[in-house]
This record gives C-alpha cells, structure tokens and sequence, in this order.
C-alpha cells in the first residue's frame, strides 16, 4: 500500500489486510498517525513513513507485528521516540537529533555492533551517522512522570507495565535470558540484585495486574532474594550482586553467602598455561576475577606472560592465591569453569570481556580481601 500528498490517513481499513506486507506511506504531509489497525498484521515486513511532518508516534501498535524488519522514520519532525516495542525485531532508520528512548530491560541485550547495525542514524543532509545511537534507558517508575505522559495514550498502572516486559519477554530467547534480567532489575530500581541466572518470568511470579507498582515491586524483590539464595547455596554466579547496597535491605541475609561463595569461586578457579599463553575464561566468571580484569582493563579471553604475573599479584594483594596448571593444548574447558552458569551468563561474560558493551559500568576493586 501506498499514497501520496495526505495530512492525515485514517488506516482502518487495514485490519481488514491481514496478508500486508508493505505500507508505504513516504513523501506525505502526515502530521499524525494513529497505527493500531495494523496492531494484529503477522505478515507486515516494512513500514515506510520517511518524509512526512510526524511529532508524535506511539509504535506499541506495532508489539505484535512479530515479522516486521523495515521501520524508515527519518525526515520527520520527531524529537523523542520510545522505541520498546520494536527494539528487538525491527532494522530502524532515524534522523539523528531524535532522541530514543527503550525501556530498562533491554540495556544489556545487545552489544555496540548490534545496535549500530540495528539502527540507521542518518544527519539533516541524510549523510549516515556512524556513531552508536544513544539511548535513554527508561526506569519503569519514569512511565509514570507527566514527562512520559507525552508518549501514551493514556495514565500507566503495573498492569501496563506487566504487559510491557511480557511483551519483551515473549520476544527474547533463553540466550538472552541474563542480559534481560539484568535489565528488568534495573529499570526496577532494584539494581543490588541483578544477578539472578534463570529464567527471568521467575522474577515476576506473583505479581498481578491488580497490584501497585510498589507492591508488584516488592513481590518481585522477595521473589528475587530467594531465586539468587538458592543459586548462590547450589555453586551458581555471583556476578553483579551488589552486597554494599544490600545492607540495609531484607537482601542483607544474602550477603554472608555471597562472601563465602566468592572466596570458594577463586579458590576452585584454575587458569590454564601453556608456556607464556594462559586462557582466564574461568576467571572471568568469578566475581573477583571479573573484578579485577574489568578495572585492569584486560578485554580478552587469552592472555600472555606479563599480564598473567600481574593478575597474580592483585590476587596475592587481596589474600587470595591464583592457581595455574600447564597443559598440553591450550582450549578452553567448561570443566575447570569455578561456578554453575548458564549458556546466556557465559555468552554475556564472552562479550563483555571482548569489550562488545560501551555502557557496561566499571566494578570497584577492594582493597583488601573481607
């Protein structure tokens, strides 16, 4: 479907398309548009609306338009967009002053070279922007300022909320099951906590389309202390709990478990040598080895001779010692890995330690061994 010349287009008409593939509404004078007929279309693959006079646009009619790629809004009068609904399916091409927004839990899910192949930054003169798009990462409790209100229909309550991540949940797969957890205990607000390694639909047991925010809040805080105490007494990760912030929560029963589970993870790491070349994938999956290769800005997997005598010493300087074992092939093995992780938690490791994540947040480095 296309046209031409039109100020408004009303696209109810569509519902009725249920095999579009196209709409091409490009080079108009559209000064508003209104995309919930297009809500239920399975086959719509491209959106064209470049070159028309839009300001506003809500695209959560388009959540369920599960094989849509192309989404062309450049050369419009946008200035602010919350890309949430489309993050994850559709190749966006955007003027490059828009400011975008997504929410929370969909920080960590993809690394500088997805994003930048994800999204088509294009300047005033329709040169590429080859810069990584920026992105403020909405908070859930921000979908409740007057400020946001510009970008609904309607007030929010935790059931809108509660449709929002499913909505995201529904579109993820278990690989991506830690960066989105991740993501959700942030935008929560509950940050001390975002390092729970399962299925993150656990997290949100309980929590009813009736309830608060605050009480949906709260359930998913109880729901988290138990999921991580569990892991933590079973050998699992430790990475990203935040036992400083848990002191003066319900979380701070946590933190005895979490210390003595990160000093078995460093005793049980086993760096693997072959004469000056060592691998450290098991080291980055401890939470003092992940420590202290992110603040020495180590962004690999492999390392040599000097930079192994230095992990060492910080090592020594914090108490512990860091065991090494030559062989005779030099390939990573899951079976010297120190703790229980997922394929989604090592993949996300992988990545950042290859240094994919530009807005990945720097660990503090103790000063000494507690």
């Amino acid at each position: 479907m296309s046209m031409r010349a039109a100020k408004r287009v009303d696209l109810s008409e569509l519902e009725k398309c249920q095999d579009l593939r196209s709409v091409n509404l490009s080079n108009n004078m559209l000064e508003e548009l209104h995309l919930e007929p297009l809500s239920d279309n399975l086959s719509l693959n491209e959106l064209m609306l470049d070159s028309n006079y839009l300001q506003i646009l809500d695209l959560w009619p388009l959540a369920r338009c599960t094989n849509l790629q192309t989404l062309n809004l450049t050369n419009n009068r946008i200035h602010g967009l919350d890309l949430t609904p489309v993050f994850l399916r559709a190749h966006l091409h955007l003027d490059s002053f828009v400011v975008i927004y997504a929410d929370c839990i969909l920080r960590f899910v993809m690394t500088r070279k997805e994003l930048e192949k994800r999204f088509r930054l294009y300047r005033p003169d329709k040169a590429p922007w080859t810069a990584t798009p920026v992105i403020i990462w909405n908070k859930y409790e921000m979908l409740f300022t007057p400020y946001y209100a510009n970008f609904s229909s309607k007030p929010l309550q935790w059931s809108d909320i509660r449709d929002r991540i499913d909505t995201i949940l529904d579109q993820v797969s278990e690989e991506q099951w830690f960066p989105i957890q991740r993501g959700l205990m942030m935008g929560l607000s509950l940050d001390e906590l975002q390092g729970y390694d399962g299925d993150p639909r656990n997290l949100l047991e309980g929590t009813s389309g009736k309830m608060g925010f605050e009480q949906a809040r709260q359930t998913i805080f109880e729901n988290a202390i138990g999921l991580i105490e569990e892991q933590v007494e079973n050998g699992g990760s430790t990475l990203f709990l935040e036992i400083d912030a848990m002191k003066t929560t319900r979380a701070s029963k946590l933190i005895p478990k979490i210390v003595e589970a990160r000093k078995r993870e460093i005793e049980k790491v086993l760096v693997l040598t072959k004469g000056s070349k060592a691998i450290i994938d098991s080291l980055w999956l401890s939470h003092y080895g992940f420590m202290i290769l992110d603040v020495l800005n180590i962004r690999s997997t492999n390392q040599f001779g000097d930079e192994l005598i230095l992990l060492q010493d910080r090592f020594d300087k914090l108490g512990f010692e860091l065991q090494t074992k030559e062989v005779d092939e030099i390939i990573y093995q899951e079976d010297y890995d120190p703790i229980a992780a997922s394929q989604s938690l090592k993949k996300y490791v992988r990545e950042i330690a290859a240094g994919e994540y530009d807005y990945q947040e720097p660990l503090r480095l103790p000063s000494s061994k507690p």
